[in-house]
């Protein structure tokens, strides 16, 4: 045994078996005895780095402080190093965490490994990693194995050939000034022009866990042209490999329009005006209009709608973009309350982007933008993505009255007016996916009352045997479990749905210039009204409340 030298009849002795013991010899005059007076010993005769078990040092304080005899009392003992190893359940990744020694052996490399090769880690071991925790000395859950993951094939690839129609989007001239009326020029095509070519899937790329285990990717989706493109057909040249189906070519002249997964030609009609003389105009395809649309007029294309002059109280939808040089002059009915939805006469409705030079009294929805040159006067202005009233020179764009709504930004240089006409504009939702989460909700709330029902009529059935006739338990049951499936798809749908209403991060409504009072802002729920004037900022959302610039407004939720 290894002795050490008295402390007040007290000694310490690590014995063979690594017992760290404390012995006391019994005296008749002692001093008190404390924890950092061990500690203190401990540490002279180089016994400070075992392990103490717990409350040892109290203990044997505890113990020597107390008339008696002399005792023995174990306090701790020497501990070599150790180590475990957690697996992931996917068997991706081993994490190694280590044990440090108390006056005993650290860890080798050797327990590594073999604790590796119990757990059946064969590939992907990281012994870069493995050294540097054992020449740290500490570890803690460290990576020290890693498995390759399968790359998912790549589906089949569709690349328009027609570099013109990849994206049609304001045209910025050689100052870099953007022209918010110039949506790009109108691509027409001729028969044999090529479309579009698709690139077929890929296999992906093989992987592996730790334990050695082959992982097998996904291949891609291989998705071919959409079934029934007009105005196109597929090349049947041999040298181009028939069998891929891979090039799409027009197959009249027209205007190439995308389409998921494909491209349409349409043809296009060109007017010099529409008025009572033409009637109204309903057309599979584009709509170029020289001149003006009368009063009362009707006007439905499936492509682009052109209008080279002004729109009075017309109607116009289109399944693309409308673009209208002049503006657009309509009448509304409203009492003068704020509250009351106002009646349009004049209604610009676009899958696409909708341009104008201005608009009065309007009802404007796109499925993509809205860009207004100069003013916005009392209009409903709806845009899933954004809402831009102004250029970037010149007159400065302003936005009085009505109602302003887009998804991701609004952005202008004036909301309001020196009158206080109210003036609401909001940001952050989409009010098509909301119409879209409210039948869905009116859905499952039939369902769940027909499943209401049905439960009657089982539990009815089931406490009177001799009432089911014509097998109608069995109609309820199967009805019941259709129910459910229906309920469950439509749960899905609406929590899918409400993902994708979320509020993003990003949205703005920008002010360049001056907030009046009058001015209503809301994103998502959080809803400011501005009771003075304001200058220029960004309005935006941080942690659920609007900010403008840096000031936090005091918001009402709405509902």
């Amino acid at each position: 045994m290894n002795d050490a030298s008295p402390t007040d009849g007290l000694t310490f002795k690590l014995s063979d078996d690594g017992k760290l013991l404390a012995t006391f010899e019994a005296s008749e005059c002692k001093p008190l005895l404390d924890e950092a007076t061990i500690k203190a010993t401990l540490a002279k005769q180089g016994l400070s780095n075992l392990f103490l078990h717990e409350n040892a040092l109290s203990n044997l304080v505890k113990r020597y402080n107390s008339p008696g005899e002399g005792f023995v009392l174990e306090i701790g003992e020497r501990r070599d190093g150790g180590c475990t190893l957690k697996i992931d359940d996917d068997k991706m990744t081993a994490r190694l965490t280590l044990i440090p020694p108390y006056g005993g052996a650290p860890v080798a490399l050797f327990q590594i490994q073999l604790a590796l090769q119990e757990k059946g880690v064969v590939r992907g071991v990281m012994i870069k990693e493995i050294e540097a925790a054992l020449k740290e000395g500490y570890a803690t859950e460290r990576i020290i194995a890693q498995g390759l993951r399968p790359v998912r094939g790549i589906d089949a690839r569709f690349q328009s050939l027609i570099p013109q129609i990849r994206e049609r989007k304001p045209q910025v001239n050689e100052r870099g000034i953007a022209n918010y009326r110039d949506l790009g020029q109108l691509i027409v095509v001729k028969p044999g022009d090529p479309l579009m070519c698709r690139t077929p899937p890929t296999e992906g790329k093989k992987g592996w866990d730790i334990t050695g285990q082959a992982l097998m990717p996904q291949p891609g989706q291989d998705v071919q042209f959409a079934p029934g493109l007009q105005g196109v057909e597929l090349d049947t040249d041999a040298e181009l490999d028939p069998d891929n189906n891979s090039l799409l070519l027009a197959a009249i002249a027209g205007q190439p329009k995308l389409v998921p997964n494909g491209v349409v030609v349409e043809p296009t009609i060109a007017l010099s005006l529409v008025d009572i003389s033409t009637g109204n105009m309903s057309f599979d395809g584009t709509i170029n209009i020289k001149g003006d649309v009368k009063d009362g007029m009707k006007i439905h294309a499936t492509g682009d709608v052109f209008v080279g002059g002004t729109v009075e109280a017309a109607e116009i939808e289109a399944g693309g973009n409308i673009v209208i040089k002049g503006g657009v002059i309509g009448h509304s009915e409203h009492s003068g309350d704020p509250n009351e939805v106002s009646t349009f006469n004049a209604i610009i409705i676009s899958k696409g982007s909708i341009s104008a030079h201005f608009a009065e009294n309007a009802c404007m929805e796109a499925g993509v933008d809205i860009i207004i040159e100069e003013f916005s006067m009392h209009n409903h202005l709806t845009a899933l993505n954004r809402v831009l009233v102004g250029k970037s020179v010149g007159k400065k764009g302003r936005i009085i009255g009505g109602i302003t709504s887009a998804s991701d930004l609004v952005k202008t240089a004036i909301i309001g007016s020196s009158a206080g006409f109210v003036t609401k504009v909001r940001a952050g939702f989409n009010p098509y996916l909301q119409a879209e989460q409210d039948r869905l909700k009116l859905e499952i709330e039939a369902l769940e009352k027909e499943q209401e029902d049905l439960k009657k009529i089982i539990a009815f059935v089931l406490a009177h045997p001799e009432k089911d006739k014509n097998g109608l338990l069995n109609k309820a049951l199967h009805t019941r479990e259709k129910i459910e499936m229906d309920c469950t798809r439509l749960h899905v749908d609406r929590t899918h749905l409400l993902s994708e209403m979320t509020l993003a991060e990003h949205v703005q409504v920008i002010v360049e210039e001056a907030v009046h009072a009058g001015a209503e802002i809301q994103i998502g729920n959080a809803v400011w009204k501005n009771n003075e004037e304001r200058g220029k900022g960004v309005f935006q959302i941080v942690e659920n409340e609007i900010v403008f610039g840096n000031i936090m407004l005091s918001v009402n939720e709405s509902h």
